[in-house]
């Protein structure tokens, strides 16, 4: 009862998460769930005890949610344009995530000087190329300009606001160099202080020791022992997830209960290698059993201290002690028990961590993990050691398979959905890999950083060796994750169909229900496999012939855009910046490639070599199919241009350069044309002379009677000679070039092309101001519909080519409204239903 129980508390927390939105279609669902409750009592399928029980979990989740939302409400931090710095005061609250050359942190803000600050309010302050370290507790100062969350808007994309947002993250800030983050009497630690200082001394010690390593094996290293994920390398991260085995990278649920499964199966069979009467002495109060699950619980502890004793480890290890606690039963059968006790507690603790993908793969991996070592564990402890050593390695390698081969299934919709990419390989090189590591890697780096600890020693005992065991795995991971079909991308699927899924494996593995004909399991076996099928296919949107998209996605501070054409074709124009550790084109611009079943591009255009507008493609052109590659003939010495260029040469292709009046392609709908720049001789073996912006490769779409330009960064000369040279007339799509700056506003141009839709590709509080005022005033002059990426994030157009029309949407548009302060209740939810359902629904 208590597994229902908990699924009835989980489907009512779920309903009360969206109650502001559905308040009324969530109450009918109750009063649904009531009345199927009445009816299967009448028919004597549930008793009345059970039926009462279901609807208080139901009702229960829905309700506590909303308790929680209402005594928990979310800070609004105000973003006022030109707003002076604050001087804020606060406690980190947080352990402190380091990386090179910054901290970041979490910070409640009790005091600030800036009174349109609401205080109190939790801050996630990074703070870059520090003069000191932090840790949790400490009372610090800094003046900074405070921001509210914000990222990226596109369709099924990553919103990472929101995600900040379930963090509990209020505001943003940032501070670079010595002193800019002063702490306020250091020494005055409280008791309750005392044993979090231990632990950031202890990983401050084995940090400052891991530098005699040299990268990537540093990374590695700090990542495995004290979970310092920040030292990893971006291509490192990403060869690990290739593979499958990126969850050894991270001490969360799959790597603790990684830990615990190894560290329980040596337990045992140390104490079965006991001499046999000592072991017989012993199982009058002990069995090896029960002893390896007590023992297994120091590793798990112990290493969720060392790993920070956050909140996703901590939960980890809590599922994985109730695990061993029903082994220590000996109750097998009461696992799930156990565990729905343990996900029940955490939700009643901090509810939001139910979209938390840490809570969903770790509570999904360390079931499956916890449900093998309680069915693997034999009844006669003694019978193990009769068998030979081949017998007892195959096995292994049978419950190896077999427990990846669960693992893998039961995480494949979350990875596809949060990650786009089905890792396949993991069903393989998790059984070498895990072995290797949990075995060697492991257990040598911890005992060095034990050493270290206990010595407080300022060099890495074996670091040699740990280098060379590091350098061997990660480039045994990257030899793998290069190989042919090793990467798999696919669509994100939606969650009724995640959920009809795991309902069709749940009724499968639990056998229910209990009278199913032969006939009806097939089906559902079939229904199973059909769905994963799907999303390894991934295949195009279904769309009415005659249909042209053009997608202006939001990739902050950039350009980037994609035209699907009526015969499948697919023209990519630039790809958006790249950061140090955030690629818009592995991002933003791939995951909306992959979601629109799009794994070959046809054209790509790299306007002009500038990091906002093609930093982004160097990923695109190693991973994804391309046809043509098109750039203005300029090349570039910074390192954003090199990455293109050793992309180009992996794929073994050409830039190809446009120059004014090619045609890029003539197909039977729509033909693209070049209007910039001119043709110069030997213009690619220079980057001096003219503006990089007026080089910018302009193109024009003709789709019938429908006209879209595409301009770049071009500016004000640029703009006067294309108005001059008679080869423009309207515009039906326009992207405003330049983000908007003031430099690309020609009055004689704008007259000229009068868009009747004009696109302005801009990042919320750039630097720069962009998009200007006077630029959005002359557009408005010349009655253009305004849409800016900044504001509303992605925009799609959508032309109708057999009626000459366009319809244009953007992904503001999904975002549900609060009804509740609506007058018109039943309208504002069903719009909501019906944004959700376009959510859903997006071809």
């Amino acid at each position: 009862m208590l597994p229902t129980l908990t699924i009835t508390w989980i489907l009512g927390l779920v309903l009360g998460s969206y109650f502001t939105y559905f308040p009324m279609s969530i109450g009918i669902s109750l009063a649904a769930c009531t009345a199927c409750c009445v009816l299967l009592e009448r028919r004597g399928c549930l008793t009345m005890r059970q039926g009462s029980v279901l609807l208080a979990g139901v009702f229960g989740g829905c309700l506590y949610w909303s308790l929680c939302a209402w005594f928990t409400p979310h800070v609004a931090v105000p973003d006022v344009p030109g707003a002076l710095p604050a001087r804020l005061t606060g406690t980190i609250v947080e352990a402190v995530h380091h990386a090179p050359g910054r901290l970041t942190t979490l910070v409640q803000v009790k005091s600030s000087d800036d009174p349109e600050l609401p205080t109190p309010f939790h801050l996630r302050l990074t703070w870059r190329d520090p003069d000191r370290d932090l840790r949790r507790g400490l009372q610090v100062r800094t003046r900074t300009h405070v921001h509210a969350p914000s990222g990226t808007l596109n369709p099924r994309g990553f919103d990472y606001a929101a995600y900040l947002d379930a963090q509990g993250v209020d505001a943003v800030a940032s501070v670079s160099g010595a002193g800019a983050v002063e702490v306020l009497d250091p020494s005055q630690d409280t008791p309750l202080q005392l044993f979090p200082f231990i632990i950031e001394e202890w990983r401050g010690l084995v940090r400052a020791a891991a530098e005699s390593l040299p990268q990537p094996s540093r990374g590695l290293f700090l990542s495995l022992t004290i979970g310092e994920q920040g030292f990893l390398a971006p291509e490192v991260r990403e060869w690990f997830m290739t593979t499958g085995t990126v969850h050894i990278l991270s001490i969360s649920g799959s790597h603790l209960g990684l830990i615990a499964l190894l560290s329980f199966a040596l337990l045992r069979k140390t104490c079965l290698l006991l001499p046999s009467m000592l072991l017989l002495s012993l199982s009058r109060w002990l069995t090896a059993t029960r002893l390896a699950a007590v023992l297994t619980l120091v590793p798990v502890l112990a290493y969720t201290i060392l790993a920070g004793a956050e909140t996703a480890t901590i939960r980890s290890a809590i599922m994985i002690a109730v695990a061993l606690w029903t082994v220590w039963l000996g109750s097998p059968h009461y696992l799930l028990h156990a565990l729905a006790a343990a996900a029940g507690l955490t939700l009643l603790v901090h509810p939001a961590a139910l979209y938390e993908i840490s809570f969903q793969l770790s509570y999904v991996s360390v079931w499956v993990l916890a449900l093998a070592l309680s069915r693997d564990t034999p009844v006669d402890e003694l019978a193990a050691q009769q068998t030979s050593t081949a017998e007892r390695m195959r096995s292994w390698l049978r419950q190896s398979l077999r427990l990846t081969v669960w693992v893998t299934l039961a995480t494949l919709p979350l990875v596809a959905c949060y990650f786009n990419q089905v890792s396949w390989m993991g069903l393989f090189t998790n059984l070498l890999m895990v072995p290797f590591v949990g075995l060697i890697f492991l257990p040598i780096s911890l005992l060095s950083a034990v050493w270290v600890i206990a010595t407080h020693s300022n060099t890495l005992p074996g670091a040699a060796f740990i280098d060379a065991l590091g350098q061997g795995l990660i480039a045994a991971t990257h030899g793998l994750a290069v190989l042919p079909g090793a990467e798999w991308f696919v669509a994100a699927p939606t969650i009724p169909m995640m959920a009809l899924f795991y309902m069709l494996g749940w009724a499968l593995v639990s056998r229910w229900p209990t009278q199913a004909t032969p006939v009806l399991r097939g089906a559902m076996v079939l229904s199973l496999t059909g769905i994963m099928l799907w999303w390894l296919w991934s295949p195009r949107p279904f769309s009415r012939e005659g249909m042209v998209r053009v997608t202006f996605l939001d990739v902050g501070q950039g350009d980037s855009a994609v035209i699907e054409l009526p015969d499948g074709a697919v023209v990519l124009i630039d790809g958006g910046a790249t950061y140090e550790r955030f690629d818009m084109g592995r991002s933003v611009v791939a995951p909306f490639l992959w979601n629109r079943g799009i794994r070959t591009v046809d054209h790509v255009i790299g306007t002009h070599p500038q990091l906002d507008h093609v930093g982004g493609l160097a990923w695109i052109l190693a991973h994804i199919r391309v046809g043509t590659f098109w750039t203005n003939g300029m090349v570039r010495q910074e390192e954003f241009w090199r990455r293109i260029e050793r992309a180009l040469a992996q794929r073994k292709l050409d830039a190809t350069v446009a120059t004014e009046g090619q045609v890029l392609f003539n197909g039977p709908a729509c033909r693209m044309l070049v209007r910039n720049p001119q043709s110069r001789p030997n213009v690619w073996r220079s980057t001096q002379g003219d503006s990089l912006n007026n080089l910018s490769v302009v193109t024009e779409l003709e789709c019938g009677e429908q006209r879209l330009l595409f301009t770049g960064d071009i500016e004000r000369e640029a703009l006067t000679r294309l108005s001059q040279s008679g080869m423009l007339a309207h515009i039906t799509v326009l992207k405003v070039p330049h983000h908007g700056a003031k430099s690309s506003l020609a009055s004689g141009w704008l007259e000229t092309v009068r868009p009747d839709i004009a696109v302005v590709s801009a990042g919320r509080r750039n630097p720069y101001g962009h998009p200007a005022g006077d630029v959005l005033a002359a557009y408005q002059a010349v009655n253009a519909q305004i849409w800016r990426t900044d504001q509303e994030g992605a925009v799609w157009a959508d032309l109708d080519l057999a009626r000459q029309q366009f319809t244009i949407h953007s992904t503001r548009e999904w975002m549900l409204q609060p009804t509740l302060r609506s007058v018109n209740l039943w309208s504002v939810e069903q719009e909501n239903l019906r944004r959700l359902w376009r959510r859903w629904n997006w071809s």
